[in-house]
């Protein structure tokens, strides 16, 4: 099975095939094409090899600033705002990348939170973030999911002044409440 598919196309579900680089296993057991590319099938394994290669202005090792887009079993999708580090720098259009929820700093952020994440890595034209390995990563601005008010940090919870609801289910970065976008 050799053919071009395109991003959020379905090319079968698990008991016909584990996914590969280019897909991934939506909540419904379906493997789902993650590029537009070419879906190669071999021993049970699908994989999308991109129809071209990509290149990016981030390297692995940047921190960048990115929107919780949406939640699904054992990923986050994200959409990359900004360069943080090496240098603060706006992207002209936002950028689609993954966070793995395979270990506990990488579940801890909910879809509209704002994150610093670091680029991982770059496989079959997917951007990998993750949230690990030092605490100026995590969450930037979160709201109460309850009256769509800025929580405030209050040592490692957050917590809304409007309603009084704690949150304690984030990965709090030390830039907490920090406007990146803001000039200083």
């Amino acid at each position: 099975m050799e053919r071009i598919v395109i991003p959020g196309e379905k090319l079968g579900v698990i008991e016909q095939y584990l996914p590969g680089e280019g897909t991934y296993l939506n909540s419904s057991g379906v493997v789902v094409s993650n590029l537009l590319g070419e879906a190669i099938s071999q021993n049970r394994k699908i994989a999308v090899k991109p129809v071209r290669e990509v290149r990016y202005p981030l390297s692995a090792g940047d921190i960048v600033i990115a929107i919780i887009w949406s939640s699904e079993r054992s990923q986050f999708l994200a959409k990359i705002l900004a360069l943080f580090k090496p240098k603060e720098l706006l992207l002209k259009s936002l950028m689609s990348a993954i966070i793995l929820k395979k270990t506990p700093e990488n579940r801890a952020a909910l879809p509209g939170d704002f994150v610093l994440a670091k680029v991982e890595s770059f496989i079959g034209g997917d951007i990998y973030l993750t949230m690990t390995g030092s605490t100026e990563l995590g969450v930037i601005s979160a709201m109460c999911r309850k009256c769509n008010v800025k929580l405030n940090r209050v040592g490692y919870t957050l917590v809304c002044n409007k309603c009084q609801q704690v949150y304690l289910d984030r990965k709090i970065s030390d830039h907490y409440g920090l406007n990146p976008f803001e000039r200083r």
